[in-house]
């Protein structure tokens, strides 16, 4: 039930905004979630605005400030605005079809409501918050991930926490739920920034349901007989028709070996080299191709002169269900590109292809979510387009999830932000992401202001269709997370004592001694 004593009484509603008279010793936030009680049914809004003032004119209040003259008794008054998003009648809930009436009694949300509001999923981001208390759990459903998410916030927000969170429940869920995730930072295996400092690699699973990829272990190695030249224009997005067409002809004349093959006529004979080889070519586009080509070759510890790809690894534990982490940090960026892209596009397309050629294998597949951070440089409508843009667009009936996070929500193309279903938004200070997200995003229209009070590790939710509404959660601390983990039991022997040890080590001593 709710609390008895209410906060305040309702003074003024229109259309869904609803302004509340709070009482003096009532305590409130930006963006909490109140319940009105109006005849026979209960309206629940979100705190969106707030203002003081009392009923002496201004000049009275100039005077009276000054010390020039003292009024009597007078009303001073805190209005509170609030956006309508749930009603429930008769034990049904659904979005609101009327609004309160006047001095209806509003109340703080309790536990009790938090279950009404249907908002505890399996993969739990945080808690709802209430002021200055924390109710229940806040989670998103399985069917969320390949409807698409984001993750926005300015640098020092939480973003890094709130993908340990997301993701150690995937590894939790597996094999139904699994992740594909590029680490551009190097701060995910070891936890960097998080207090006190806690990874994936302190997950309890990590040894059996995570594998760690990175390029100076030489584990992030796409050998250059891998590459066909369809995948040309993933690696290099702004590859040219022209340019695309010459690599085939390559490829047709040389082989798997086209590329080294074709540096190596290209290093001796120049353009003209090229041009005999395939018989066409214009000098500009030559040159632009082994431009492209060239820089692959130049880092043969990312791209060696082999056949081997470690991306068919990835795919392999990925269809298993074993969550992958990507750490591309120390690469140059265009290095960085060309690993993500190609990565995802395998991943990607395994999926497609087990969907349309092996439905029933397909069926059998881990939800994948890929997790991409500085999502805003592969997704930015000024740039050419990136194969994130189609796995945002069109891959969700394959059960392919792109988690989109970055600071810069304004640079991801409106068409892919539409897609993103499930949105995490926490502080962001920098005025035109905020009018990006409040305008682009349902259940925003006033919520600027919350956006820029919120604190570090505070969000806004919203997974639609679940949950039709921006709810206030304080995101799990993902230390908290791992210390509120059941450890795991791999069901070994129990290991001898270090006496017994000692005893068997001293037998085998003598024993040698003897021959």
């Amino acid at each position: 039930m709710f609390e008895k004593k209410p906060l305040g009484s309702v003074c003024e509603v229109q259309g869904d905004k609803v302004a509340f008279l709070l009482h003096k010793e009532a305590k409130l936030s930006f963006g909490q979630i109140v319940k009105i009680e109006s005849a026979s049914r209960a309206f629940y809004a979100r705190v969106v605005n707030s203002r003081s003032g009392s009923t002496l004119r201004m000049d009275e209040q100039l005077r009276e400030a000054e010390g020039k003259e003292a009024f009597g008794p007078y009303s001073s008054y805190r209005s509170v605005e609030a956006v309508l998003f749930l009603e429930t009648i008769g034990g049904k809930t659904r979005s609101p079809t009327f609004n309160p009436n006047y001095m209806d009694k509003v109340y703080p949300a309790t536990e009790e409501d938090c279950s009404l509001l249907r908002l505890e999923g399996p993969l739990k981001i945080g808690r709802l918050r209430s002021g200055e208390k924390v109710l229940g759990h806040v989670g998103i459903d399985f069917e969320a991930i390949p409807k698409m998410m984001g993750m926005f916030g300015m640098t020092g927000s939480g973003k890094t926490n709130c993908e340990l969170v997301l993701n150690a429940q995937l590894i939790d869920h597996s094999p139904k739920t699994v992740g594909l995730i590029f680490d551009f930072a190097g701060q995910l295996l070891e936890g960097k920034g998080i207090h006190p400092q806690r990874g994936l690699k302190d997950h309890p699973l990590f040894h059996t349901r995570v594998r760690y990829y990175s390029a100076r272990d030489g584990k992030l190695q796409v050998g250059l007989g891998s590459i066909h030249p369809s995948k040309l224009q993933i690696i290099f997005p702004e590859l040219g028709l022209a340019q695309a067409r010459l690599a085939k002809k390559l490829f047709n004349e040389f082989g798997k070996n086209w590329i080294q093959e074709a540096l190596e006529r290209y290093s001796y004979e120049g353009y003209e080299g090229i041009k005999k080889a395939v018989g066409y070519g214009h000098k500009g586009v030559i040159e632009a191709l082994m431009l492209k080509l060239s820089s692959l070759a130049s880092a043969p510890e990312i791209f060696p002169n082999t056949d081997y790809n470690f991306i068919d690894n990835v795919i392999e534990n990925i269809s298993k269900g074993i969550t992958c982490l990507i750490d591309i940090s120390g690469l140059t960026s265009e290095h960085q590109q060309n690993i993500t892209c190609l990565t995802a596009y395998a991943v990607a397309r395994y999926y497609k292809i087990m969907w349309e050629q092996k439905y029933e294998e397909w069926l059998k597949l881990p939800t994948l979510l890929i997790t991409l951070e500085e999502a805003h440089e592969f997704l930015d409508p000024a740039k050419p387009k990136t194969i994130f843009s189609d796995i945002a667009l069109t891959y969700r009936k394959y059960r392919v999830g792109l988690n989109a996070v970055t600071p810069r929500p304004s640079r991801i193309n409106s068409d892919v932000f539409a897609e993103l279903w499930t949105k995490v938004i926490m502080k962001t200070e920098l005025r035109r992401d905020r009018l990006y997200l409040t305008e682009n995003t349902p259940y925003l229209e006033y919520s600027d202001t919350e956006i820029k009070m919120l604190d570090v590790g505070e969000a806004l939710l919203i997974s639609e269709p679940k949950i039709r509404f921006a709810v206030p959660i304080k995101v799990i601390h993902y230390p908290e997370y791992l210390e509120s983990r059941e450890k795991i039991d791999y069901n070994l022997p129990p290991s001898r004592s270090l006496e017994e040890m000692e005893e068997r080590l001293k037998k085998l001593r003598n024993a040698k001694s003897m021959l």
